[in-house]
């Protein structure tokens, strides 16, 4: 324990409390910023610190590497986007679970781009024993799984089938989006997911 002295009185210092769960959602954030502006290349311990106002120590309290910083990123992100999507799902009747899902996934609002370009980054620079990868990989994995449950409820014949149509559509829109965010959108994909999700549930597009 450390002590500080005011006169002849020796006093016990207080801990200082932290919230964890918000100081790594601020280095999260902090992350992004830098992605938004710098690319992948520019994240690093100095550069979170000096986004973040602090010294490096800091960060490495929580997050001793840099690698530790894209993990918390990209885990900051997708807690944010399991919620939604459950959010999404739960305030609807089970046939119109996958149809929502799908529209919620195709949407682009607040930093959704720098992730999408953070996560293709990750994907094609880092190698298999990667933390953020591995994050992505098991994200991956479970986003199918819930396909495959509201696939399932929605009356697809196949939910197999129909969730593997689905996660292999909707992560092509996210690469997509970045090569050509005019021609693919919210707007412009919403009616093809739409169709799509009617012809695996009812053999029909229309």
């Amino acid at each position: 324990m450390l002590f500080f002295y005011i006169g002849r009185v020796t006093l016990p210092s207080m801990p200082i409390e932290v919230d964890i769960t918000q100081r790594l959602a601020a280095i999260a954030d902090a992350t992004l910023d830098i992605v938004a502006t710098s690319g992948i290349d520019g994240v690093s311990l100095r550069a979170v610190a000096k986004r973040v106002g602090g010294s490096t120590t800091l960060i490495t309290n929580y997050l001793p590497t840099r690698e530790a910083l894209l993990r918390n990123a990209v885990e900051h992100a997708i807690q944010g986007w399991g919620g939604e999507m459950e959010q999404v799902a739960d305030e609807l009747p089970e046939k119109e679970r996958l149809a929502a899902t799908a529209r919620w996934a195709c949407t682009t609002t607040g930093n959704d781009e720098v992730l999408r370009r953070l996560f293709m980054e990750i994907l094609g620079r880092s190698g298999r024993e990667s933390e953020a990868l591995q994050v992505l990989a098991t994200d991956a994995r479970r986003g199918r799984a819930q396909l495959v449950e509201v696939a399932a409820l929605a009356g697809a014949a196949d939910a197999e089938f129909a969730a593997d149509i689905m996660h292999l559509v909707l992560r092509g829109f996210y690469v997509s989006s970045l090569e050509d965010p005019e021609r693919w959108n919210s707007e412009s994909v919403t009616p093809l997911i739409d169709r799509l999700v009617r012809l695996l549930t009812t053999g029909s597009s229309r």
